[in-house]
Parts: C-alpha cells; structure tokens; sequence
C-alpha cells in the first residue's frame, strides 16, 4: 500500500479514536486544493451545525457577484421641470452596504458625501424585502453586538457605541449615534451584583446599572444593536448627516433608472467579515449580493442562486438560510465546505484568497488563540465557527512540502467549553502539515 494511503488511513483512525471527539459527533474532510481528490473522510457527507464557517459561502458568493468595491447607494436625479442641467435633488435606495457611516470605515464614505449635498431627498425603502432576524436566531441574542438587525441602509452598523469618557470626577458617556442618548436610563433596581447593560426588548431604552456605573472604567466601550433600524433609517440619516434643514421625504421612486455609487473595497470588508467573524456583515453584504442580482434585498433568492448556479455540481447540497452562521437552521457537510474551498482555489488568485482568511496568532481574530512561532510563515488559512455545542474550523493548510491541502473539521453535539475541541483540531492539524 501506497505510504500515503496508510498515512491518510492512520489519520482517519486516529480522528475516529480521539478522545475528545468522541464525547461529540465529529466530521472530516481532507482534499487536494489542485486536483479535489479526497485524501481522508470520516463522516464527510452527515450534516452538521455549521455556525460562522457559513461565511466561506458568503464570501464565494460576494467574490462571484460583486466587484472591486461595494454599491452604497442606488440614486437617481432630480431634475427641475424639464431642464437637463443641474439635479435640484436625489430620489435613492439603499444598497444594503453595512460600512454607510460605520465607524470601522469611516474612509470611505461617498454616500454620505453624496446625500449630504444632494438638494432635495427623497428615499425609497421599497427594496428592502427582508426581516430584521434571520431564521433560526435566538431571540434572547437581541442585545448582544453579533446580533444586530438588518436594514436596507444600515446606519453605524446598526449598534449604538457607548464609551465611558476619561472624566473620572464627573464620568459620563460618549454616545454613537448621539440621537440615542436620550434613551439612557438608570436601572431601578438595587441589585448588587448587576453590572450588566441592557437595551429592554422591542424598545429604545437602555438600561445603566445603578450602583456599579461608577466601576467601569474610563474607556470602556459596549455595542448595543439598535431596535427596529429599518424604521429609524430617516430620522438617523438626519441626525448623523445633519439634514435637519433639508427635507427628508419617503417616497417610493417607481421604476426609475437607478445609477450605483460605489463605496468601500470589497476585500478590506470581506476581511472584517472573515477575521472579526463580523455577522452582521456577512448578513448584510449577502443582502447587497441580491440587490446586484435581483434588485431586491432579501436573501432567500441569492441563496438559492449561489446553491444551484455557483456550488450546483456539488455533492450533499445544504440546507442554507442566512449569511452570517447565526442560524442553527444552516446544515452543511465537511464534504461540501470543502468543494467550495477547492472551487475558491481554481477560481480566485490564490495572492487574493489567501489573505482574505485569519492566520493561527493574529491579532483581534478568531485565531488569536493558537499560537504561533515566531519568524514562522503563515501554514494555515482557516475559518472558524462556534456557538454551544458547536466547534468547527475549515481552510487550506500548506504542509512542509509546500503541498496546499483543504480541510474541513466539524464537530457538534457536546457540552461544556469548546476549547479542548479547538485544541484537539490544532493538534492534528498541525500533524497533517509536518507529515506533508
């Protein structure tokens, strides 16, 4: 037998004995980024929670749909009578573009610039055909900062930043938008041990610890997501444009000729969505994706699109609902993450793809945790996704031979930290590149 193929085969038992793995349900799959010839399989066609590495089909999707930068904003002039020249204003529609006045991206911003000295505005919301949650979302995830709400055109991503400022004799809060500053509100109650910043469901009010306001300190920042955001669009784009002496009219545009405007490049947002594991990026660039194709944004039609056009030829096609992996609907299988990766391989230059996934030891991403050695050059590539129960990483990994190789590791189903199951991957990933 081919040493190799032994080599694959002690791989394979070695995965199906771990005792980690085996207090979970645990799957595998190991490919040839040049040929797709599946090296090692174990439970490579079950179907798993995916969690965040749903985003490796979020980003084939933006890498197939969009181009060099994303559309901020659909827009069309408004002419006075019938005269040609100048636009006395603008009839627009978002884009779904989750950078429009974000503060990670506060660069580019031609939207802004744009509505800020556009005369007259009218906004058409009509496009936007979507919910604020995707399916499957925990609704108790409603105040947490990766579970912001979709809108047609986000606004500061859809989150209100508060910081606490550096005056330690008198502290107070920077608030971003300043417009929900009057939705601050002390909590009642007089519970010790509540430190916790809440927004009160389905409602503006933010709620500040009484007794414990004064322990945190200077500097410290917490993202709260703003509550029905598609129906705060108008008034936000006022506040933060200062548009307060222009008119603001919403208005449906009919079926007008919509010039784009483009706005940030795609790929520094597609590294926040795959580094930070950005949710509501990924939901909403998905979003942006239907808008290009279908002129509509709503996720639904861009899913099944990318399904059957983009990954058709695949085995075990997946049960699919949202961009960001927030949904324990999505049901994928380590086999076909990793026909996607391998088809990102033949498709994209690699000096592009490469780059656009965390490294093992970068700085504020999710694979800060693994270590790596000084000096060493970047070996893996990979995506990562947990939630309770959930641990999975996949990518490409170069072995010391220079062999590029994809994997794709799902485990679910356990209890208790996910850690040992990430070290359990680390460690055989790490086998798979020295024996390379």
């Amino acid at each position: 037998m081919h040493r190799a193929a032994v080599g694959h085969i002690s791989l394979k038992k070695e995965i199906e004995t771990s005792p980690v793995f085996s207090r979970g349900f645990t799957g595998f799959c190991l490919m040839d980024a040049e040929t797709g010839r599946v090296l090692c399989e174990v439970n490579a066609d079950r179907y798993f929670t995916p969690a965040s590495t749903t985003k490796i089909l979020t980003l084939a999707t933006c890498l197939a749909v969009l181009g060099d930068s994303v559309p901020a904003l659909r827009y069309f002039p408004i002419m006075e009578g019938s005269d040609p020249g100048f636009p006395i204003g603008l009839c627009f529609r978002g884009t779904g573009d989750p950078t429009f006045l974000h503060p990670d991206f506060q660069y580019w911003q031609p939207a802004a610039r744009m509505l800020r000295n556009g005369g007259l505005l009218i906004y058409d919301q009509g496009n936007f055909q979507e919910e604020r949650f995707g399916p499957g979302w925990a609704w108790d995830d409603y105040n947490d900062h990766y579970s912001a709400e979709r809108s047609g055109l986000p606004i500061h991503g859809n989150f209100v930043r508060l910081e606490r400022d550096s005056n330690i004799c008198d502290p107070d809060w920077i608030v971003e938008p300043a417009y929900f500053r009057q939705f601050l509100k002390s909590k009642d109650d007089y519970n010790l041990n509540d430190r916790e910043i809440r927004r009160q469901e389905q409602s503006d009010t933010i709620l500040l610890p009484y007794y414990h306001i004064e322990l945190l300190k200077p500097g410290y920042v917490i993202d709260v997501p703003v509550w029905n955001a598609q129906a705060k669009t108008p008034a936000l784009l006022q506040d933060r444009l200062g548009l307060s002496e222009k008119p603001l009219t919403e208005l449906a545009c009919g079926d007008l000729e919509h010039q784009t405007l483009y706005g940030s490049p795609l790929d520094t947002v597609l590294r926040r969505m795959m580094f930070q594991s950005d949710n509501f990026i990924a939901d909403q660039l998905l979003l942006v994706c239907s808008g290009v194709k279908f002129d509509t944004l709503r996720q639904a039609p861009v899913i099944r699109w990318a399904k059957d056009s983009l990954f058709g030829p695949l085995p075990n096609p997946p049960r699919w609902v949202d961009g960001s992996g927030l949904s324990r609907y999505n049901l994928v299988t380590p086999r076909y993450l990793a026909g996607v990766l391998q088809q990102l391989w033949l498709e994209q230059p690699h000096n592009r793809l490469l780059p656009l996934f965390p490294v093992p030891g970068m700085p504020h991403t999710t694979l800060d945790w693994w270590p790596a050695k000084p000096g060493e050059q970047p070996w893996l590539f990979a995506k990562t996704g947990s939630m309770s129960g959930v641990q999975c990483m996949s990518g490409y990994l170069v072995t010391k031979h220079d062999k590029v190789l994809i994997f794709s590791f799902m485990n679910n189903n356990f209890t208790g930290s996910g850690r040992p199951w990430k070290e359990e991957m680390r460690r055989i990933l790490q086998r798979i590149r020295d024996r390379g």
